[in-house]
Order: structure tokens, then sequence, then C-alpha cells
């Protein structure tokens, strides 16, 4: 099943699909997968194996935490998979973690990532006190896996020809790919 949108947003239109699928593909199989303490979901681009991912911070009593509750950050696998913080241009322009707004009993939030303002991502625990990003795909609420970004390093800054965002329909179970074209 598939389902396309046009989406305006910040002064650009945005073509998205959204399809079913058997499972959560690897769009590219040889970049590893990372497997962080509360990580929430992760971002791999086209042009390297680094990573960015990004995590829930639990406090001592196993709620998300309300000074700083989701980090971002890379991993440099293409080096030596060491962890690295976003630069200040990496944080507010492309992958920071904007706009957070605080709610719910476990300290659950919703937040934005800087380049992709139109979309929400809310950050609860699931009901085994485990950290999960929701964001709504379609008329769907989908636990996100993974962001794969096809970006173009041609000029003087990258951009992004297209993002495909993977998750599970938190009703359905079934595996959601959102296909992303700027228009």
């Amino acid at each position: 099943m598939a389902l396309a949108a046009n989406v305006e947003a910040n002064g650009r239109e945005l073509v998205s699909q959204v399809t079913e699928l058997d499972h959560i593909p690897s769009v590219r199989p040889e970049f590893p997968v990372p497997n962080e303490p509360n990580m929430l979901f992760y971002i791999q681009r086209s042009v390297n194996s680094n990573t960015v991912i990004y995590a829930a911070n639990i406090d001592s009593n196993g709620s998300i935490d309300s000074t700083t509750p989701v980090v971002a950050y890379w991993r440099w696998y293409n080096v030596d998979g060491h962890k690295k913080p976003l630069n200040f241009i990496e944080r507010m322009m492309a992958y920071g973690v904007k706009s957070v707004a605080r709610g719910g009993s476990n300290g659950a939030v919703t937040f934005k990532v800087a380049a992709m303002p139109e979309r929400t991502i809310s950050v609860d625990l699931d009901g085994h006190g485990r950290p999960e990003a929701l964001m709504k795909i379609g008329e769907r609420w989908v636990k996100l896996d993974y962001v794969y970004l096809q970006v173009d390093n041609s000029g003087l800054l990258p951009s992004v020809t297209a993002m495909d965002i993977f998750g599970i329909d938190k009703l359905s179970g079934k595996a959601l790919r959102d296909h992303i074209v700027p228009h």
C-alpha cells in the first residue's frame, strides 16, 4: 500500500510517499547499525558511514531527564567509531534538537530536528520503561527506527536530495517507509 502527498514546508514543497513493507530494510548494509544506550533512532547518510544518534537522557528515577531530554551526537564509523558532538552548524541547521516541549507522566517530550521543522517527534517510555521516539507518518503513529539521507556533496554545503524515514506502525506492527523528496 502506498500513499503520496505534497507538503509545503518553510517555502519548500516536499513530496512524500508512504509504503508498507515486510520488514525494515538496511539501505546500506555495509554501514554499522548503532546500538547505543537509550537510543531513539539514528540518521545515516549516503556519503559515508558516520551516523547521527538520537538518545534519551534517563534520570536516576527512570524518567526522561527534564533538563536535557534528548541528545544528538555522531558515531564516526568511517574512522574508529568514536563519539563526537555535533558542531554548531550541524546543531543549528541540520541535526540539532529544536523546540523541546515537556509534559506527560514519565517526562515525555516532543522535539523537532533542525532541518525538518515540519515533523514533530514525541519521546516517551514504552510499556517496558524503554524510551521510544514516535512520529506521525500520514495518519499513523510510527515508532522510528532510522532515517536515511541521500546527500549531494557537490556544492558549497551538502544538500539532501531524498530522505527515507523507517519505522513500525504502533497499531498494526507493520514496517513503514516514508520516502520524501524536494519538489
